[in-house]
């Protein structure tokens, strides 16, 4: 049996939406249809507007992406540069493998897909585009926890498998500015495949671009060094501050690239007897752990590092605060880390 039926069907404002019906909406007027109007600009709209100037400075950019147009933000790529864009439709198996025959031709892919799909497409990640170091650009939406969409829409695995790809470069910008500096980079720069994650929510604005950045610095002998990836640099901010306020003195990085990670940042977080690393991924085989790597592989007696990340579990539907918060991935909760409430 075949059904067939119409997304948003008996509500005016959903059937007249021919993108998406209304679906995955965020909190909106019913009386209207219209969304409301958020504070802050999220990334993937730092992304719509960075790879449209991206490509007008590149005419060898294209986009591809597996069914996603419009919520991965390249609605307006494909209506200034439809030559240049290719929806594959739902198999990103097929996405990354056309995006690495592309890159040997010469142009440079940008692969526009959630986190959590880009699972079903790790063997042509790995052999297909790594093997070959092609200059393919992964860009991936609804990293880490994304709450809303559920169980199956958490991105929790991109962390812990992209750096294991020989050669990858993988990124965690913290504001909206650092994912046009990012994406510049790895289109003109990278000589190999690079992958910018970030997550479902406002981007907040920085100044600040470039290499692992210090946010809070201290005076040589701090306590603790807080490494917060990307969206969790907020966290390891706070609790910098709960933590100042107790007598305990904190630095926090925020290291940008995860993979490789910053020297500067590795060897600053060694001259602390503490460093603790939050991640919005699952903490076996991610961040945390290569930094435990690149600070024992300095010599001598390397600091404690305490890993603060996500558990392999199966994460149920709720904010991601909230979420976050339950398993102490906010600022009390990396505060009590460093006490030693909560250590994992």
């Amino acid at each position: 049996m075949h059904a067939h039926t119409v997304k948003g069907r008996g509500y005016r404002f959903a059937e007249a939406d021919e993108a998406k019906c209304l679906h995955d909406i965020g909190p909106f007027d019913p009386d209207t249809g219209i969304a409301f109007a958020r504070s802050a600009p999220s990334y993937t709209e730092a992304f719509a507007e960075a790879v449209l100037e991206v490509a007008a400075e590149h005419p060898e950019v294209v986009a591809i992406t597996a069914a996603m147009e419009g919520p991965t933000g390249l609605h307006a790529f494909a209506s200034a540069y439809p030559r240049r864009f290719f929806d594959v439709g739902i198999a990103e198996q097929h996405a990354v493998t056309a995006a690495a025959g592309m890159a040997m031709s010469g142009l440079r892919p940008v692969v526009a897909i959630y986190s959590t799909f880009l699972n079903r497409a790790w063997d042509q990640v790995y052999y297909d585009v790594g093997l070959h170091r092609l200059p393919v650009v992964f860009c991936l939406d609804r990293a880490g926890v994304t709450g809303d969409d559920g169980p199956s829409h958490h991105g929790v695995s991109d962390l812990a498998l992209l750096t294991k790809v020989p050669g990858m470069t993988v990124l965690a910008p913290s504001s909206y500015e650092e994912v046009g500096v990012m994406l510049r980079w790895a289109v003109g720069s990278a000589g190999g495949p690079v992958a910018i994650r970030w997550p479902k929510t406002e981007a907040p604005s920085s100044g600040h671009t470039g290499e692992g950045r210090s946010a809070r610095r201290t005076a040589a002998g701090g306590d603790v060094c807080l490494i917060g990836v990307g969206k969790m640099l907020a966290a390891c901010e706070e609790a910098a501050e709960i933590l100042a306020a107790e007598g305990c003195a904190a630095s926090v990085w925020d290291p940008r690239s995860v993979s490789p990670l910053d020297p500067v940042m590795v060897q600053d977080a060694g001259r602390h007897p503490l460093v603790v690393v939050a991640e919005d991924g699952v903490v076996e085989g991610g961040v945390g752990s290569l930094v435990a790597s690149a600070l024992a592989a300095r010599g001598g007696r390397p600091p404690l590092v305490r890993c603060a990340g996500l558990p392999v579990a199966y994460l149920p539907q709720g904010r991601p605060a909230e979420i976050l918060a339950s398993l102490g991935l906010d600022g009390p909760g990396l505060a009590g880390l460093v006490r030693g409430d909560g250590a994992r």
